[in-house]
């Protein structure tokens, strides 16, 4: 069942969909639709009721032409998340449940635009528990969902990324790639060339307080959520402002590679907001 906290989003793709299946987006068939598409013999398409008098009439051949419409056609759309340990990370909002509402938006968001949608989980593996073969309507990814909202990732990389392109259409899809990318950018750029035919979105879950080492200064016990080590540190105004250069330095370089694959990135700081997912899909077409 969906929440009524559940928000929608809209997206929109800048490409044309091959799906015969009607639907929201811009297609390459002709079919049922308002735009117009061409003129084609009637012999070709015996449609009569779409006959067009003025070239029908300027055809030195005597045929008779017909109007060809533009079909709009659904499209797939998956989320790949990553479920590794630096998931767990928990400040002034928590990225699991950043990620539990992203999923419930997404399946509420696919399957009133229409669309078929899937989920992929990933850490060092593919967690088929939290993953969902492409479906049309939200129950089962919300059930999903809700076992994700109790899940504690242990995952200690997210290599598995880079395969989720084997579990994916050969027709083109939209891949929301769902991660904190805590991870070497050579894995990063191996899983976008590895999704090159599909449309990748991607969403950076970060956290004020991650990026700052927390609001306390003093001696803090720090833990790598990746490999689970911990150190002590002195939290000093120094280390802090390093911590905090590093960060806009990861951003700067998150920014550039994913621009370089055709996309730019959606930091997500201050958790999830439908709202922020729309206004991105907005500024990039």
């Amino acid at each position: 069942m969906i929440s009524k906290h559940t928000e929608e989003f809209h997206y929109r793709v800048r490409w044309r969909s091959d799906a015969v299946r009607p639907g929201f987006h811009p297609s390459r068939r002709s079919g049922a639709g308002e735009r117009f598409h061409g003129l084609a013999p009637l012999l070709q398409h015996p449609d009569p009721r779409r006959i067009d008098l003025r070239a029908s009439m300027l055809d030195p051949f005597g045929g008779y032409a017909v109007r060809i419409y533009e079909q709009r056609s659904a499209i797939k759309v998956f989320a790949a998340v990553d479920l590794s340990a630096s998931m767990e990370f928990r400040g002034d909002s928590s990225k699991m449940t950043m990620l539990a509402d992203f999923l419930g938006s997404l399946a509420l968001s696919a399957y009133r635009t229409g669309d078929a949608f899937g989920i992929i989980g990933c850490s060092e593996k593919i967690h088929a528990e939290f993953s969902l073969p492409v479906c049309r309507h939200p129950a089962m990814a919300l059930n999903l969902v809700n076992r994700l909202r109790r899940f504690r990732p242990r995952g200690t990389n997210a290599r598995a990324l880079s395969e989720v392109a084997r579990f994916l259409p050969t027709s083109r899809a939209l891949v929301f790639l769902v991660s904190d990318f805590h991870m070497p950018l050579t894995l990063i750029k191996r899983t976008l060339v590895s999704l090159g035919r599909h449309d990748v979105v991607p969403l950076v879950f970060w956290d004020a307080k991650e990026m700052s080492g927390g609001a306390a200064l003093g001696f803090r016990r720090m833990r790598d959520l990746e490999d689970g080590s911990e150190r002590l540190l002195l939290l000093r105004p120094k280390l802090r402002e390093r911590l905090e250069e590093s960060y806009r330095d990861r951003r700067q370089r998150l920014v550039h590679l994913f621009l370089s694959h055709g996309r730019e990135p959606l930091f997500l700081e201050e958790g999830f907001r439908a709202d922020d997912v729309t206004r991105y899909f907005q500024r990039a077409l």
